[in-house]
């Protein structure tokens, strides 16, 4: 994978930091919470969200559905539903929210769709030392669909697979915990791996969002 997709990586895992040598490294999600357990059957988690439209954030196209958000706060988005596709839609909107937020309205964004924990607070450390003011304009990646791979009301793991300018497939694992009545993203104070894989090709049983 080349550099440039690299780089496009960080969009959908989290933010990228870089400093003025261009050392960079990514905070990935962790899967693993005592929380997370009674899945629910896989007619539950395979179950599509309705009312899917798109909207731009940051020149991103990210879904919005009947299941999720419901409101806005400037960068910011909440009111996901508590099922399967709520918390995926929930994994999606934190990810993409907390790479390309610019300044400004990134703290808005860790504040209230990330858990509170020491890996938010590192998060917020390295992002305080960059700055991002403009969109993406040329080869953003391409939302194609999830799958919830592990569920309960207080817990998902959910991989996000997307698509990328070089014709590249991604799989970014996320977790998601319930708090304050809404999903959040939930990062480890040390991750020891990347979220982020190449992958051949999304899995046949993939919640595949509608194309744009």
């Amino acid at each position: 994978m080349n550099p440039t997709s690299r780089h496009r990586l960080g969009v959908l895992a989290v933010v990228a930091f870089t400093g003025p040598i261009a050392a960079a490294a990514l905070l990935a999600c962790s899967s693993t919470d005592p929380t997370a357990s009674h899945p629910q059957t896989s007619a539950a988690v395979a179950t599509a969200p309705t009312g899917l439209r798109w909207q731009s954030f940051q020149g991103m196209d990210l879904p919005v559905t009947d299941q999720g958000p419901q409101n806005a706060d400037g960068a910011a988005v909440g009111g996901f539903e508590r099922s399967p596709a709520g918390a995926a839609l929930a994994a999606v909107h934190a990810s993409v929210r907390m790479s390309i937020a610019p300044d400004g309205t990134w703290a808005a964004v860790g504040q209230q769709m990330l858990a509170p924990g020491p890996g938010r607070d590192a998060w917020a450390t390295a992002r305080a030392q960059i700055s991002i003011t403009a969109p993406i304009t040329d080869g953003a990646p391409k939302l194609l669909g999830y799958r919830v791979t592990r569920y309960s009301p207080e817990a998902s793991d959910i991989e996000v697979y997307s698509h990328h300018p070089d014709n590249s497939a991604t799989r970014h694992d996320t977790h998601v915990l319930w708090q304050r009545e809404d999903w959040r993203l939930h990062l480890p104070e040390n991750p020891t791996t990347s979220s982020v894989t190449a992958v051949t090709s999304p899995p046949t049983d993939m919640v595949a969002f509608t194309p744009r």
